[in-house]
């Protein structure tokens, strides 16, 4: 098996030419190994730095699964519509040999996506050397296959990022860290406040108004903020604290907070930054709609580990 994953790694072409008559299961087989192996791997980083090592395993393991079969079906429709007839076992077995780059460096933060990357080359590698194609129609194949999934979406909610982390507590007991927002542009949608929702008895994540994700102080080198729009303030009327508003919009609170975000304008003596002003509209990301739980682990981890490295640079 080491000599199988050095060579995909690194001779694909040859590799993938002596393996035309693999059988499907033998290259499931291959596949699950390296995955169950990913996940472990993926697990000890999850648990190392959020305490959720068997939850990590489990949804890697279980994407892992259905991505492949589900996205080999899906390619296969491709291959064969760009003259590919050597059967969908190949396209399979194109992808799940292919995945041995993502499987075998994809549980090392920031290395891990570069190995996807080069996961899809070895991908376009196999369905060129299984199904006899061109290269340009092999490239083609999973160009559309991925393109045409992440374009349906974007032109339902009108935004590239679909989703966004929860990165802390300050939406519990309705969205927890590890969660997976999914999100749709704030020009797809109206945004009601708590206010208006108990009037209109609207309501989102359990309590009334919508939750929005916006840049504090409209400034886009700041983390998103996952908080959920209370009211609406206009120029100079009283914000929380007593203070006017500098400028109309919106006062936000996290659920699980005692104060809203816009308490006090000023420098923060305590902390040391600058308080939150109300949200202007166009500081609005985007507006939360779907809560998938867990989902968002790889990408605390992933943050965090490049901070950690950032930090033993400097």
């Amino acid at each position: 098996m080491g000599e199988r994953i050095k060579g995909f790694l690194f001779s694909p072409t040859k590799t993938f030419d002596v393996s035309k008559e693999d059988t499907l299961g033998n290259a499931v087989i291959y596949f699950i190994t390296l995955l169950m192996i990913c996940a472990v791997l993926s697990s000890i980083v999850g648990w190392s730095v959020f305490r959720y090592g068997v939850t990590m395993a489990f949804l890697i393991f279980l994407l892992g699964i259905l991505s492949v079969f589900i996205g080999g079906l899906w390619a296969h429709m491709w291959v064969y519509l760009f003259g590919g007839r050597k059967g969908v076992t190949q396209t399979l077995k194109a992808l799940l040999y292919g995945a041995t780059p993502g499987c075998v460096l994809g549980w090392i933060p920031i290395v891990g996506i570069i190995a996807v990357l080069w996961g899809f080359i070895v991908q376009i590698v196999g369905i060129r050397q299984l199904q006899e194609m061109p290269t340009i129609k092999a490239v083609l194949v999973l160009a559309i296959a991925i393109s045409i999934p992440l374009s349906v979406p974007f032109a339902a909610t009108g935004t590239w990022r679909l989703g966004f982390t929860v990165e802390s507590g300050s939406m519990k007991p309705n969205m927890h860290p590890g969660d997976l927002i999914i999100v749709v542009a704030p020009h797809r949608t109206s945004i009601e406040t708590y206010e208006e929702g108990k009037m209109l008895d609207h309501s989102s994540f359990n309590e009334y108004g919508d939750v929005i994700i916006y840049r504090p102080n409209g400034l886009y080198s700041a983390t998103p903020i996952i908080h959920r729009a209370m009211y609406w303030v206009e120029t100079g009327e009283k914000m929380p604290g007593g203070k006017p508003a500098p400028h109309e919009g919106y006062i936000t609170k996290g659920d699980n907070n005692p104060g809203y975000d816009q308490q006090s304008l000023g420098v923060d003596t305590v902390n040391g930054r600058v308080s939150v002003e109300p949200v202007k509209p166009e500081w609005v990301v985007a507006v939360a709609k779907v809560r998938v739980p867990y989902l968002g682990y790889p990408s605390l981890i992933l943050k965090d580990t490049t901070q950690k490295i950032k930090g033993f640079i400097s």
